[in-house]
């Protein structure tokens, strides 16, 4: 049986997620195959230290983290670098909270097929973390679609 590390994440059937509360302050769209998800977490990341939802070195190099894993695995896993497919992210930012959505057009997964990375065999593989990283850097961690769409939310760091 797959021990439950961290925070736990929400595998949710319904077919699109809500949409977050506040302002929305980035949207893009880029080809899965290319080189593009360098460009767009730097974008990403100047929207939200630009939108004051993240502050301080501390916590721009935690969601930076954070966020890199959530555009990897929906480039890598959700759509096999598949340049003819695309990924969207968006993110609000509310007073309370800033939320990022990350939809691919892959096949989705199942949260019980996710191997535990603190089992003793996947200990030195090379990847295998990322959702483990987000589910403890992260208040909500959400996917729905079957996998395909990921809803991060974090309450905003108020203290500089």
């Amino acid at each position: 049986m797959r021990k439950k590390l961290g925070r736990s994440i929400n595998l949710v059937k319904q077919d699109a997620p809500p949409s977050p509360s506040g302002q929305l302050v980035f949207e893009r769209q880029f080809p899965a195959g290319n080189e593009a998800k360098n460009e767009v977490l730097e974008e990403l990341l100047d929207a939200l230290q630009s939108s004051g939802a993240i502050s301080g070195e501390t916590e721009q190099v935690r969601m930076r983290l954070c966020l890199d894993e959530g555009l990897v695995n929906a480039v890598m896993h959700g759509s096999r670098h598949d340049a003819t497919k695309t990924v969207s992210v968006r993110a609000w930012v509310s007073a309370e909270n800033w939320s990022i959505l990350i939809e691919d057009q892959g096949q989705g997964f199942r949260d019980e097929d996710l191997p535990d990375p603190e089992a003793p065999e996947n200990l030195l593989e090379e990847s295998g973390r990322g959702v483990h990283l987000m589910r403890n850097m992260m208040d909500s961690v959400n996917y729905w679609r079957g996998g395909r769409s990921l809803l991060l939310s974090r309450k905003r760091n108020t203290s500089a």
